[in-house]
């Protein structure tokens, strides 16, 4: 019983007689031992004993099956509602087939490499045999009505274009984050079958759409097991995967079944990133026209083959649908098979739906369990999409101008989703609202990048972002249709109310309109913001946005009426002796990577403006500086949170060069609970400006056992017009006592 997997289940006890011991057999002798007068006594014996012991199998056959039967009508928690049969992945099938049409013709391209172009859609054909047809040296797949494939072959003295490895690999932005790292057979089963959110987790659950909004499911799996190696692993720091996947017994060439398999582990890691969660009825499909290197080794791989593949992730992204590319890598038996260069899936919505129909009811939800109005795939499109794809609220206007209110992109991009608001198109009443959510990386790059701690630009952009958004969403994006409007921050005050563990967490951004100023040439937007984790408050503040057309923009004259206010350095010239100048690029404490902002820096103690010390930095404008690409598209600038965290790098610089730390171990810069910062903003700094500049006068210096409060305030510069003010820099830095 135990091994037709019934340990441990009580089966009822038939109610007859015990079944015959070895007296029985004891009976049972030679005939020509047995008296004849003594034979009817002992058949009627033996009868006796055979109908009791049939009794008893019989009934525990009974048994058995009433059981089962009680099994199979029983429905179980972790079994998914039952499904049609799944179809045989068309691509694997098409492949297969074509291979056997090569290897008929005796001329295929394999073993070596070959370029596979998709023209359209892998269809499920009946025969499941395509039309195969060679046109010189390419061979064309398709049906009765188009090609929807092409193979041509590719010679090993070809090259492949390699692309750079990024120099700031973008952060792994999933939407959902999943529990599962490894994922069985069975697992990939109840994944292909819908049941995703029992194996990834419940930031998957979908239960409670319609049906037709749900993913369709997948053809029958090919993959035995997927592991998710490393989020950040591969050349492009974009995620590593390992898989196994068996030949199928009947394959006559492993190429195909490599091709689909890779295909397959592409679609799971979608999917795992919970990049289908945007899209009604979400299906896998081939990207078009985009070429895959298909290179084919001399390796044996006889039918039955164990094969494992090692995808590293190249890009993933959103527009214009979520996508995932890879190179994949094919061994067997230790010896490589294939290797597929820029093979990639993209996720689509099903027949008939729209991700971007405004009357369709959001998929997503919030962190309450509240239905969004606008999702991932919308706010993407808000950074960098073609925002004529994106119905505004209330208005039929056609917006033809390059340069419009962007959301920043990539990294930079710290706004998810929008939840809910409370306002009227073109109508800006004060106490209008609008709340959107961030989530907050589990390893954001920018407190990698300021040695562990929360900096002030990622604060002040997740305030900012939510406000800029929601003016364009108020009616701003519609304004001046036909001509450029860029949007740009002016003037804020923010608090730090608590320190907060936001890693990993969802971030609420509340934005309240409190003004609408007209302007001849744009428009003027006063906000106040609050920022909440786990439904606390932790950071607050107002900002005014200006929405410019650039006729606007270029009557921005700094904050001194155009005229050149030198640095304090170049007004009180110090004796040498009293100067301290280094190059911080050699200590990343301040930051690094993307934030390191300092170059050249010069240290004065006991001077600036209050007698309590100065420092100064220095900092040529490069054309490939990161924020440039990021912040915006079509209407590149630095941000000026990134010039106010650079005042207070500034700062720590001066804490850690003047020994006001030296009573400290692992000192950690933080920002200053309850300390209001104000900035106010009078220019821009674009890719044709030469250098920045950012002095901080010391106020006041607090020391402790085991802290220093620094007090300062600033300036920047760009080239020689003074353009940001930056008052109260209060930062908190703490470590153990020496």
């Amino acid at each position: 019983m135990d091994e037709l997997g019934f340990e441990g289940i009580p089966l009822p006890q038939p109610a007859v007689a015990p079944a015959p011991g070895p007296e029985v057999l004891d009976t049972v002798v030679a005939p020509e031992a047995v008296a004849p007068e003594a034979v009817p006594a002992l058949t009627a014996r033996l009868a006796g004993r055979l109908q009791r012991t049939h009794a008893h199998v019989l009934a525990a056959h009974q048994a058995v099956i009433a059981w089962q039967l009680a099994r199979a009508a029983r429905p179980t928690a972790h079994s998914p509602a039952p499904t049609p049969p799944r179809p045989v992945d068309p691509v694997a099938a098409i492949l297969h087939a074509a291979a056997r049409a090569f290897r008929a013709e005796g001329a295929g391209p394999y073993p070596g490499g070959a370029v596979l172009t998709w023209l359209d859609e892998a269809p499920e054909l009946p025969d499941g045999a395509p039309r195969v047809e060679r046109t010189g040296e390419e061979w064309r797949l398709g049906d009765r009505e188009r090609t929807f494939a092409v193979l041509a072959p590719h010679g090993p003295q070809e090259s492949w274009p390699e692309p750079p490895a990024p120099r700031f690999p973008p952060d792994p932005r999933p939407l959902a984050r999943a529990t599962a790292t490894r994922l069985t057979a069975a697992d990939l089963d109840a994944l292909a079958a819908g049941d995703i959110a029992r194996v990834l987790g419940a930031a998957f659950d979908q239960s409670g759409l319609p049906a037709a909004a749900l993913p369709v499911p997948w053809p029958v799996p090919l993959l035995d097991t997927v592991a998710f190696a490393d989020p950040r692993g591969g050349r492009n720091g974009q995620g590593l995967l390992l898989a196994t996947t068996r030949l199928p017994d009947d394959a006559e060439e492993a190429w195909p079944h490599c091709f689909a398999a890779a295909l397959e582990l592409l679609r799971v890691h979608t999917f795992h990133q919970g990049l289908h969660l945007c899209l009604p009825g979400a299906r896998a499909t081939l990207p078009v026209r985009r070429p895959v290197l298909v290179d084919v080794r001399d390796a044996p791989a006889p039918p039955g083959a164990e094969l494992r593949l090692e995808a590293e992730i190249t890009a993933t992204g959103m527009l214009p649908r979520p996508y995932a590319t890879a190179d994949c890598r094919v061994t067997v038996a230790g010896r490589p098979l294939a290797r597929l260069r820029d093979v990639g899936v993209v996720l689509k919505e099903g027949p008939g739906q729209d991700a971007l129909d405004p009357a369709r009811p959001g998929l997503r939800t919030s962190v309450t369990g509240k239905r969004v109005i606008a999702d991932e795939l919308h706010t993407a499109i808000f950074a960098e999409g073609d925002l004529g794809t994106v119905p505004l609220p209330g208005s039929t206007t056609r917006v033809t101008g390059r340069v419009r209110p962007r959301l920043p992109r990539g990294d930079f991009r710290m706004l998810d989703r929008v939840v809910d608001g409370h306002g009227e198109w073109d109508a800006y009443r004060p106490g209008s609202w609008g709340l959107a959510e961030y989530d907050v990386p589990a390893d954001p790059w920018y407190v990698r990048e300021s040695g562990g701690t929360m900096p002030q630009l990622a604060l002040m952009e997740t305030a900012l972002q939510a406000a800029g958004l929601f003016s364009g969403m108020l009616g701003v994006a519609g304004a001046y249709p036909d001509g450029h409007l860029s949007c740009r921050n002016l003037d804020g005050r923010a608090r730090l109310l608590r320190h907060v563990d936001t890693p990993g967490t969802t971030v609420e951004q509340h934005v309240t309109l409190r003004s609408h100023s007209p302007l001849p040439g744009g428009v003027m937007h006063r906000y106040d913001f609050r920022l909440r984790a786990g439904g606390e408050p932790f950071y607050e503040g107002e900002a005014v946005h200006g929405f410019f057309t650039p006729e606007l923009l270029a009557e921005q004259q700094g904050l001194d009426g155009g005229t050149y206010r030198p640095p304090w350095l170049e007004r009180h010239p110090p004796a040498p002796a009293d100067v301290r100048r280094l190059d911080p690029r050699r200590d990343l404490r301040p930051g690094r990577g993307r934030l390191a902002l300092l170059e050249d820096v010069t240290l004065v103690p006991g001077g600036g403006d209050h007698g309590a010390g100065y420092v100064l930095c220095d900092k040529p404008v490069r054309r490939d500086d990161w924020f440039f690409h990021h912040h915006f598209f079509q209407d590149p600038v630095m941000p000026g949170s990134a010039g106010v965290q650079m005042l207070y790098q500034a700062v720590h610089a001066y804490a850690l060069h003047t020994g006001l730390l030296d009573h400290l171990v692992r000192p950690r810069a933080h920002i200053a609970v309850g300390e209001e910062l104000h900035w106010s903003y009078r220019g821009q700094i674009l890719r044709e400006h030469r250098r920045v500049r950012g002095e901080a006068h010391i106020r006041e210096v607090r020391r402790e056992d085991r802290r220093v409060l620094l007090f300062a305030d600033g300036s920047v510069w760009r080239d020689d017009l003074r353009i940001y003010q930056v008052d109260n820099i209060a930062a908190d830095i703490r470590g153990e006592a020496a």
